[in-house]
């Protein structure tokens, strides 16, 4: 039995092929997972905004530096309040 999200994506891919919504297929990540993949995301905008030359980009850097960060910083908090304990945090 397919998922919602495979519903979705199939349904819109008929509808609008030429269209990625990008809606998720696979099952949610763990805590952890969550953690681990949002301070990667952290670390990858923090190297897009230190490689940045382009003063067009600058701006777009900071955003996302900013919005991993907090995503990260978010996403820690909650897995201490669940008592989640990990070295890589």
């Amino acid at each position: 039995m397919a998922t919602l999200g495979e519903f979705l994506n199939s349904l819109s891919s008929k509808l609008l092929p030429e269209v990625d919504f990008g809606l998720p297929t696979a099952d949610p990540l763990s805590p952890l997972e969550s953690v681990v993949r949002a301070r990667d995301e952290w670390t990858a905008a923090k190297n897009y905004f230190e490689m940045v030359s382009d003063p067009d980009l600058v701006d777009h850097a900071i955003y996302m530096l900013e919005a991993a960060e907090r995503k990260y910083m978010y996403l820690l908090k909650r897995a201490k309040t669940e008592g989640l304990e990990s070295p890589t945090f």
